[in-house]
């Protein structure tokens, strides 16, 4: 038998969403990878190493909290591979971004996992404006002050192809829980919204572009709103923010869920969006690779641009078209269930932990 740990923060619901899928699929890793995880709690890079130390196995789970600095991280991830040169190291990054600050530990782990990955490795190699693609276009198209703000870093040379797509806030236990409940027509709730967009702006104390970006979001549906029953608001964390009963409650008797960038490119809202049988609207993803793969244009969601320039024209489509939204709604549940009966997170951690 193969033993893995998962070694790392437990300080958010994040980080409990990237470690379920090892608990929930425990029986699959053991039978398929005669493999067996154990989930040991480390805050810092400095405790990783020491419970490094003192664990022997043959595989490690990397996963700090993302507030680690990136040139320490570098030091201690030097001593963990030269302790155990043999040991395959796996970082499961951190950053809700396709970018992150850790590529300078590629040289010293196996694989460095995003949770969205470009599907262009060479777009790494580039320099953007806030340190991702988002950030750079929204920096352009409407001048916003992303000084003080990046979340890149450089790719050493020659290590590009270690930058691997992992799985995504998608394979969160309570997902698959809602995915494989029992369909009964006379229980679901009836869908007497027309377009929800319930969304965080961050901290009111400290407005920065994200803000900016999703006020604009919530903007853009102001033309539907004399036609049809849009539910849309920005609120601040802690002060303003709808309560999650009323979230959900709107959610799920919404036709059409908009769902913009935030931190990052994938959020909760879009899984949510599917799990409820609710339509997905969403700037375009087609440069990124994530895991379950729920973002096919016009067959799992619906694509619209960086700049919302398309949105309404798009909503009214598919509001006044039901059969086509039915269609891409039930494929969406459908490609959902898939990646759970299919197994593909024990696939996944099958082909990352063969010898390269």
């Amino acid at each position: 038998m193969r033993k893995a740990l998962i070694i790392g923060s437990n300080r958010d619901s994040i980080v409990k969403a990237q470690c379920e899928p090892f608990t929930y699929s425990r029986k699959q890793l053991l039978r398929q990878l005669d493999l067996k995880v154990q989930y040991i709690p480390a805050q810092t890079f400095s405790d990783i190493a020491e419970v490094c130390k003192q664990h022997e196995s043959e595989i490690v789970f990397l996963l700090p909290f993302w507030r680690e600095d990136p040139l320490e991280s570098e030091q201690i991830m030097k001593t963990i591979r030269e302790d155990h040169p043999q040991r395959k190291l796996i970082f499961i990054d951190p950053f809700a971004q396709a970018s992150t600050k850790y590529f300078n530990l590629l040289p010293s782990v196996d694989r460095l996992l995003k949770r969205q990955r470009y599907k262009q490795i060479d777009d790494y190699k580039k320099h953007y404006i806030g340190g991702s693609q988002f950030t750079d276009f929204v920096a352009k198209k409407w001048n916003y002050n992303f000084e003080g703000w990046y979340v890149g870093s450089d790719v050493p040379s020659g290590y590009e192809d270690r930058i691997s797509c992992g799985w995504s806030l998608g394979t969160a236990k309570r997902f698959k829980d809602i995915l494989f409940q029992p369909q009964f027509n006379w229980f679901r709730p009836a869908k007497t919204l027309d377009v929800f967009c319930r969304l965080s702006l961050g901290s009111e104390t400290k407005k920065e572009w994200y803000y900016e970006y999703r006020q604009a979001a919530v903007q853009a549906l102001e033309p539907l709103a004399s036609d049809y029953k849009i539910v849309a608001s920005g609120g601040f964390v802690g002060s303003s923010l709808v309560p999650q009963r009323q979230y959900f409650q709107e959610l799920k008797a919404s036709r059409i869920v908009f769902s913009p960038y935030g931190w990052g490119e994938s959020c909760w809202r879009d899984f949510e969006a599917i799990c409820y049988n609710c339509l997905l609207v969403k700037p375009s993803m087609a440069h990124l690779e994530v895991h379950p793969n729920l973002f096919i244009e016009g067959e799992t969601y619906v694509p619209v641009a960086w700049d919302f320039s398309d949105l309404a024209e798009k909503c009214r489509y598919y509001l006044d078209h039901p059969q086509e939204a039915n269609r891409i709604i039930k494929n969406a549940h459908q490609a959902y269930q898939n990646y759970f009966k299919n197994h593909e997170f024990v696939n996944m951690i099958q082909e990352l932990i063969v010898d390269r």
